[in-house]
């Protein structure tokens, strides 16, 4: 029984280990699925083996169970390793509603000027946040949040009329906030960018961010994070003055137009698979109770089953 229990021990100890670094190369790793049927397997060889020196109905009982947990632990744990999904992440808008079909729920994205609102996981009649320091758990699923850097632009003409944004290479094409989901290399420096139009002025807008360590470094940068805007006309051609700097906030004119961005830190989600928290709790149910019943199962007076 106790070699068993260390065996189911170090099972759940695997299981848990998949929860905690869900990310991690190790978790799909074909040494990892091996050693957790090599651990199942053995353990159950063992456990069973063990029956025929059991004195007491109960302490058998206490030996099944112990069987049940380590092979619904193991089952839990090897499944996740071999056939779970590989992490994705989810960048969105703000105001932005994105469909989970595995849980059956949709993600809803906050507004922009919400400080401190989270992401919400929303099923049925009822919405629940995820919080970027615990993550959320939902069956084998968890959920991580995390803040990365978006730019949201506005746009004038030197006469000062409001220009309408657009994004026809972006994920949404009605948007001022741009996800920076791109990188490019800029002197040395792997910088995040995107882009924008402006239809009524055919114009076709860069943006490169700036840390603002890497703003310092530029000729007229600043101390603070910065945004370099590259305009072109809409058929692709330079434009005079075209290039120019504004830190965050800043309005700054470049070619024929006022730019302003508004750098801000917004929350992205990560979906990652792990063994199912339902499962391993009724790994946990048998386990516990195997134990009852091994501590009581001795007891003066209880019946003997010794195997002859």
């Amino acid at each position: 029984m106790k070699i068993g229990a260390a065996f189911c021990i170090a099972l759940f100890a695997a299981a848990l280990a998949e929860i905690a670094f869900p990310d991690a190369t190790f978790v799909h790793a074909t040494w990892w699925i091996l050693a957790i049927a090599a651990l199942a397997l053995l353990g159950s060889i063992r456990v069973l083996r063990s029956l025929r020196a059991v004195p007491t109905r109960r302490r058998t009982t206490a030996a099944l169970l112990m069987l049940a947990a380590m092979l619904v632990v193991g089952a839990a744990g090897f499944s996740d390793s071999l056939f779970a999904p590989d992490p994705r992440t989810i960048v969105a808008v703000p105001g932005a509603q994105v469909a989970l079909p595995e849980l059956g729920a949709t993600l809803v994205f906050p507004d922009l000027d919400r400080r401190g609102a989270r992401v919400l996981l929303q099923r049925g009649g009822t919405k629940a946040p995820i919080s970027c320091r615990h993550g959320l758990y939902r069956g084998a699923t968890l959920l991580r949040c995390f803040k990365r850097t978006v730019v949201a632009v506005s746009a004038d003409s030197l006469a000062g009329a409001h220009l309408t944004i657009t994004q026809p290479t972006g994920s949404t094409f009605l948007s001022p906030v741009l996800l920076m989901q791109h990188t490019q290399e800029i002197a040395g420096f792997n910088l995040p960018f995107d882009s924008f139009a402006l239809p009524a002025v055919h114009r076709d807008v860069k943006v490169v961010l700036f840390t603002a360590a890497q703003a310092q470094l530029l000729r007229g940068g600043s101390a603070h994070r910065t945004v370099l805007f590259a305009v072109d006309d809409s058929l692709g051609r330079t434009l005079a003055h075209s290039l120019g700097l504004a830190a965050n906030g800043q309005r700054a004119r470049v070619a024929d137009l006022y730019l302003q961005p508004r750098i801000h830190r917004y929350p992205a989600i990560v979906v990652l698979a792990v063994p199912s928290l339902p499962i391993l709790g009724l790994a946990v149910l048998f386990g516990l109770a195997a134990l009852g019943f091994w501590i009581f199962g001795g007891r003066p007076g209880d019946e003997r089953t010794q195997v002859r």
